[in-house]
């Protein structure tokens, strides 16, 4: 979750962070809410065998290979959209010290 909060606010700008720190947020409560359900309904509805746990156990089985999927998919889009190169870092803003050097140069 860290990472990828860094990742998404880190090359924006800072007047905007909280802007996009509310989407990450959102987009991810709604991410957590649909993949519950998705995998739920796939673990659930695993044809009518006679032993209950046969049927338990092939839906979860089922639930991970579609989480799985997910994790693949994920891992393909963060290494297609994830930024590379070095990023410069802002430029500090001048202060008393700073401010007496260029004084007296």
């Amino acid at each position: 979750m860290v990472a990828n909060t860094s990742l998404a606010t880190g090359a924006a700008a800072s007047h905007d962070a909280g802007l996009i720190s509310g989407l990450i947020n959102a987009a991810r409560q709604i991410g957590g809410s649909l993949g519950l359900a998705i995998l739920t309904t796939v673990a659930a509805t695993q044809g009518a065998p006679a032993d209950r746990v046969h049927q338990l156990v092939t839906g979860y089985d089922r639930a991970f290979l579609v989480t799985a999927g997910f994790c693949a998919a994920a891992a393909v889009v963060a290494a297609v959209f994830a930024p590379r190169g070095h990023r410069e870092e802002p430029s500090a803003v001048p202060g008393p010290a700073a401010e007496e050097d260029h004084a007296s140069a």
